[in-house]
């Protein structure tokens, strides 16, 4: 008798373990999801006090100027023109940041907005798509955007001139 009463207190016992198993499986998720929660809470608080950028607000002109390490940078736009190719059909798409480093360019190319993007659409439509796809092409081009904008520029000078998206079909 005594052995039977310890084969059931055995039988018994697992019992009883499956059922702590499975609050214990179930408080290790639940503090899994609470952790999660409170990890995605630190990170939502903390994205929210980072500064975005000092981006200045839109003027008349559209354009937006930013200071980073690269010096202020003025967005001049999207450009869409047709390239000079045989034909006609083919195009250009360019978005055009021009950076500087004296702040008072800013307000000059504000002013002279509409004959620098003339000039930009000027330079754009002399491209063929052949020279554009050259390994050099996206340089000589900005290369030569620069020289025609300082032309126009009395204040000072833009020192690059980047192409944050780039596409000829």
């Amino acid at each position: 008798m005594a052995d039977e009463n310890t084969e059931v207190q055995e039988g018994e016992a697992p019992k009883s373990s499956s059922g702590g198993t499975i609050k214990l499986i179930i408080a290790g998720v639940a503090i899994i999801i609470l952790a999660a929660g409170i990890a995605f809470g630190v990170a939502m608080l903390v994205l929210k006090s980072v500064p975005v950028g000092g981006t200045a607000p839109k003027g008349e002109t559209g354009g937006k100027a930013k200071s980073e390490s690269l010096g202020t940078t003025f967005d001049a736009g999207e450009f869409i023109t047709n390239l000079a190719a045989e034909g006609g059909n083919r195009f250009v798409k360019v978005n055009i940041v021009f950076s500087f480093q004296d702040t008072k360019v800013q307000t000059e190319i504000e002013d002279k907005l509409p004959g620098i993007k003339n000039a930009i659409i000027s330079i754009l439509r002399q491209q063929t798509p052949e020279s554009l796809a050259e390994p050099k092409g996206m340089d000589k081009l900005a290369d030569s955007l620069k020289k025609s904008v300082n032309a126009l520029l009395v204040k000072g000078n833009i020192t690059n001139v980047y192409f944050t998206t780039f596409q000829v079909q």
